[in-house]
């Protein structure tokens, strides 16, 4: 039962609390007021109730500002820090040298949760609310070790206690300055303030205390407590009591692991790069579940709508960016709406498709849903006949879910790695179910669906899609899923067609009118995870990464098939401008001979004052798009796409009348004008000259060897923030030098900064890539300012050296030879090189890097 106190007594007891005067805190109450920052009322004893947010102001206010003058400021900076990827608790300044997946994992394995889209105030307040209840005391002070708040940079972290294998490890969830936010005062040398405040501190808030605070404060009546931390604790240390069990612990604590990386994948994806739009007011949401939506650009009205569900961990954005759901949406015309999760209903941010009040139809999250569909259909005209359904892992346990609880509403639906509809009752029996499995009969599981609605038919097409290698969820798994939806549409186990599609196991089943209305897809060696083909210049769709394989076969484009998507009026019309623009070009590859190491040549002064110690070159391996030279031209001088730029001068000034024709058609090339000279064609090689007009010399093989190499390979590396220096000498002068220059905290320009430069690469059956360097990184500002270069394909980081607090140096050129791309073999991929600088005060940290020599090569062909 709640304490709480009036305003006057509270702020009484939280200067005996905390150990600070009365008169400061009453002085900071009066700043609170006066800033705007708290309602003012009655004073004394007539004053209102202490509520948590109240408590949180008060709190952090005092905790944050190092004078009493900064209070408000500083509550209203601290309180909008944002959270960042958590951490170890020992983790402090530092050097990793490598890719990230070859790093020792410091954090302990069941570190399942985001604080997803919470400020820090937020989440002090909502802690403070959870301690405002007795019974609630126990689960926080086991899940909570304490707050912290730093004075001298604006950053701030709750320390929370988790265990594994019986050993107690304490975890930082920290929150930084978001980009674009402005410092407090006394840290901002534009506000005479310092960059460098030397004797500020951080102070730290240890749970008995935070608890005894909140045991103050009097919650506000009538509030939602799925929106409070509380719980999230609580199911927190439900997980964590369940991979204490013997029996599954070992199977728990791997999947928590790959869950941690798909959480990663997540966050790098981020809800700025979406293409998704949320929709705020749909209607009743019983399930407390977000709604985002893609809608292409002129859809055509009566377009189908996809209903799609992500997996856990994930948010839409992610399973979108990964499954390639709105890329399929422009090309076949139809819309999509994304639910998702909150992780304040699932600490993993998985569906609960195992929960009794989120699998009834009319209740929870299954509710919520359909509610969303039918915000679509009214607000877009879309057909109500051709609704669909499909999801990733919880998600496709979900949608087994709305299938059997509103057939009616769905035409179809398709089950990724998942499980049958009604496999679980609690969280027990969903453990056993996605390890072991249960095997039921195709009466039981069919009678489950059955059960769900007083529909009758005609029930939905249902596509199956299962990794035979999955151990995050059992294989087993699809057959019962096939057993439930064979029985329901009146079939027997055996499917009417077996065969096999892009070399993996497919069967169908067939009504009476020969139409498929089940299939089921193996998967052939695939783990947990979505099945993509991301070359192949049809079905390619989505991107890799984490529970998204690239195994040869797109289920999302096979989905859509089995669907009937495809058929649509929009795609014969995209595929006619496509075919129409196909026409006009014609892409022409040729190979780059491979750039062999062979020794530092002379030195030449780069940006910024800094020299290298070498002067390498840039190669690239065989392949279009980026490893080897194209046909920027033709023949005749003309830009890309046939733009002839020389026809095009001639003709502006003979109309301007700067040019007179004397007898033969000046717009030729080689064409003069009166007196011999070539006006068009000086002002064209000077735009050549200029790099306006890029060189464009014959892209046949006879004429390889004389193409300029500096031309074909300078105009295939795109990014923004880094040079290719090529006024060299020496064997490799041709080629350019690369040198990329990231810097935060000048001019109190903070947050991270990211410079990047890519190119595509085709690549063989067995590649690997070498290349030099020379980085210097500084990041010795304090404990949280980062420095770091990485080398990326597709995205993935494949190398990299980053430094925390610290500064970094290589004084000589750093080889690195043979780094495996097998898993990106046999694909166009870009690779990429990015340097990045994070500072949180008004004082530089940059990261420099110089890279030569890149060379991709094939070792099955290689010498």
């Amino acid at each position: 039962m709640s304490t709480g106190l009036r305003r006057y007594e509270f702020s009484e007891r939280l200067a005996q609390i905390l150990g600070e005067s009365r008169r400061d805190l009453r002085f900071r109450v009066t700043m609170l007021v006066s800033g705007g920052i708290v309602k003012p009322g009655p004073r004394g004893r007539g004053s209102p109730l202490a509520t948590p947010a109240y408590g949180a102001h008060l709190l952090l206010g005092t905790m944050a500002a190092p004078q009493q003058a900064y209070t408000t400021e500083a509550i209203r900076c601290y309180w909008n820090l944002k959270p960042v990827a958590p951490t170890p608790e020992m983790a402090g300044p530092g050097i990793v040298i490598g890719p990230p997946t070859n790093r020792p994992m410091d954090m302990p394995a069941t570190l399942p949760f985001s604080f997803e889209g919470l400020c820090f105030g937020e989440c002090l307040n909502r802690l403070l609310d959870f301690a405002s209840f007795e019974s609630t005391h126990d689960s926080l002070a086991d899940g909570l070790f304490g707050v912290w708040v730093n004075r001298s940079c604006p950053v701030a972290g709750l320390r929370i206690a988790v265990r594994s294998e019986g050993r107690r490890s304490v975890i930082t969830q920290r929150f930084e300055l978001a980009d674009r936010e402005f410092l407090p005062s006394w840290l901002d040398p534009n506000r005479d303030g310092t960059a460098d405040p030397g004797l500020l501190h951080t102070v730290f808030l240890p749970a008995h205390k935070l608890i005894e605070i909140g045991r103050l404060t009097t919650s506000k009546k009538g509030e939602n407590p799925m929106l409070n931390l509380g719980p999230k604790i609580a199911k927190l240390a439900d997980l964590v009591n369940l991979a204490r069990q013997d029996r599954y612990r070992v199977q728990w604590e791997k999947l928590l692991s790959a869950l941690m990386q798909v959480q990663a994948w997540t966050n790098q994806v981020g809800a700025e790069d979406s293409r998704l739009a949320e929709v705020s007011d749909f209607g009743a949401n019983p399930g407390q579940l977000r709604m985002f939506t893609y809608v292409p650009e002129n859809l055509p009205p009566k377009a189908p709508l996809v209903v799609a569900l992500h997996g856990c961990t994930q948010t839409a954005a992610s399973y979108d960016q990964g499954a390639g759901w709105s890329r399929l949406a422009d090309r076949f015309g139809f819309a999509l709406v994304f639910p998702q999760q909150h992780w304040t209903n699932n600490p993993l941010r998985c569906f609960n498709w195992f929960r009794p009040e989120d699998t009834a139809r009319d209740s929870g999250e299954p509710s919520s849903i359909r509610r969303m569909a039918e915000w679509m259909l009214h607000h877009h005209d879309l057909d109500g006949d051709r609704v669909y359904v499909t999801g990733l892992s919880s998600g496709g346990a979900m949608t087994s879910v709305m299938l059997a609880t509103y057939p009616e509403v769905f035409a179809g639906g398709a089950i990724v790695a998942g499980v049958p509809y009604h496999a679980a009752d609690g969280l027990q029996e969903a453990f056993e179910c996605i390890f072991t499995g249960n095997s039921r009969s195709g009466d039981d599981w069919g009678d489950r669906v059955r059960a769900a609605s007083s529909h009758r038919g005609p029930w939905p097409r249902v596509s199956v899609w299962h990794g035979d290698a999955d151990t995050a969820v059992a294989p087993v798994n699809a057959e019962e899923s096939i057993k439930q939806w064979a029985n329901v549409h009146g079939f027997s186990f055996d499917a009417s067609i077996e065969d096999q599609v892009d070399g993996h196991p497919h069967r169908v089943w067939k009504n009476a009118r020969g139409e498929s209305v089940l299939e089921s897809y193996t998967i052939t060696g695939m783990a947990h995870g979505q099945p993509l083909d991301v070359n192949h210049q049809e079905r390619s769709c989505g991107t890799a990464g984490p529970f998204f394989n690239d195994v040869g076969i797109s289920s999302a484009y096979r989905i859509a098939k089995f669907w009937r998507l495809p058929e649509t009026l929009w795609e014969k019309q995209s595929d006619k401008e496509t075919v129409t623009a196909a026409e006009k070009v014609e892409e022409k590859v040729i190979a780059l001979p491979p750039v062999l190491y062979s020794g530092p040549s002379d030195t030449k002064e780069s940006r910024d004052g800094a020299t290298p110690a070498g002067d390498d070159s840039v190669g690239g391996g065989s392949g279009r798009g980026g490893a080897g030279t194209e046909n920027t031209g033709a023949k005749d001088g003309s830009m890309p796409l046939g733009i002839d730029v020389r026809k095009i001068v001639s003709a502006s000034l003979e109309m301007a009348g700067l040019l007179k024709n004397s007898g033969t058609d000046a717009r030729t090339p080689g064409t003069a004008a009166p007196l011999g000279i070539d006006i068009p064609g000086i002002i064209s090689e000077s735009l050549r000259a200029a790099g306006v007009l890029i060189n464009s010399e014959p892209a046949d093989s006879d004429s390889r060897d004389d193409a300029s190499p500096e031309a074909s390979d300078k105009t295939k590396w795109q990014g923004e923030g880094w040079e290719m220096i090529s006024n060299r000498s020496g064997e490799f002068r041709t080629d350019p030098l690369l040198f990329g220059y990231a810097s935060s905290g000048n001019n109190c320009e903070i947050g991270s900064k990211v410079r990047s430069v890519s190119r595509e690469i085709s690549l063989g059956n067995h590649p690997a890539l070498s290349y030099v360097r020379r980085l210097n990184l500084h990041a010795a500002v304090n404990d949280y300012t980062r420095a770091r270069f990485s080398v990326l394909v597709d995205g993935l980081a494949i190398d990299e050296v980053s430094v925390v607090g610290m500064a970094h140096t290589e004084g000589e050129w750093m080889r690195r030879t043979d780094i495996d791309l097998s898993p990106f073999a046999n694909r166009t991929v870009t690779l990429t090189f990015e340097v990045a600088a994070h500072s949180n005060v008004c004082n530089e940290v940059f990261a420099k890097a110089w890279v030569d020599r890149v060379h991709v090569r094939d070792t099955a062909t290689s010498a």
